[in-house]
């Protein structure tokens, strides 16, 4: 185990950034958040290369890339800026681990059960290009963990909302690979602080109900119009978090119908 003594850098201070700092400092951790725009406070610092402005300074730390990397072409190109130079700045004052957020979405559509060890073809561009963002983490030289994270849900992102009213052209009886805010902030935690057999880790609630089971509740949560399907096809498409439970991480919501409630 990393001793808990720890300096963290937070890059990209935002929905799952912002949380995991406030937990890290809770846990006794010195905390140093990134933000483009300038804060002018002591735990802030502005990291801004579209006007070439990094304050970061914290030699020692371990470093959380909480950015996300947007849909645009634009906002990729920019991810993939952020990113390298986060690398270079990590080595360059001797971070003791660079921790990654992925996403569980390198993993492929077709249904069978994935664990961090599974082989794989990167067919789609999505895919691909999620690879690629890992791979540069893998080849950076740091002491890295890349944790590819389930469908985040929580605080301000209720599923229900988002897709009340539409037809989603994926299959009722398709299984879900969800993750609640919560988890995701103590599951980062605890893979900074703790050593594994892989590099990669997966974080995804261990319940898989099928979406149609889970956005029935979620829509019946809020009160609002139900979401439909295309096709009933069973697809038992399952990302396997039994490393992170080997460990002996324990998810604050092990079942998704009781996160629902608190998002």
């Amino acid at each position: 185990m990393i001793n808990n003594s720890n300096n963290g850098v937070v890059v990209g201070a935002g929905w799952l950034g912002r949380p995991l700092a406030n937990r890290l400092e809770a846990d006794g951790w010195q905390v140093v958040r990134t933000s483009r725009q300038a804060k002018n406070k002591s735990n802030w610092a502005q990291f801004n290369l579209e006007q070439g402005i990094c304050e970061i300074d914290m030699p020692h730390a371990v470093w959380f890339f909480c950015m996300p990397p947007g849909r645009t072409l634009e906002a990729q190109r920019a991810y993939s800026q952020y990113l390298t130079e986060s690398l270079a700045l990590a080595k360059a004052q001797q971070a003791k681990r660079f921790v990654f957020c992925s996403t569980t979405g390198v993993y492929p559509t077709k249904a069978q059960i994935y664990t961090e060890l599974s082989a794989f073809d990167a067919s789609a561009e999505k895919q691909s290009r999620l690879l690629e963002n890992e791979q540069q983490v893998a080849n950076s030289g740091l002491d890295y963990v890349i944790v590819r994270l389930g469908g985040l849900i929580g605080e301000k992102r209720h599923p229900g909302r988002f897709l009340s009213g539409k037809t989603l052209s994926s299959s009722a009886n398709a299984l879900v690979n969800m993750l609640h805010q919560d988890d995701a902030v103590t599951g980062l935690s605890f893979v900074a602080t703790h050593h594994f057999t892989s590099s990669i880790v997966n974080l995804v609630t261990p319940h898989h109900p099928t979406k149609q089971a889970f956005y029935a509740e979620a829509t019946k949560l809020l009160e609002v119009e139900g979401v439909n399907f295309e096709n009933n096809n069973l697809e038992e498409r399952i990302i396997s978090s039994d490393l992170l439970l080997e460990q002996g991480f324990q998810f604050k919501y092990d079942n998704l119908f009781e996160a629902l409630k608190h998002c």
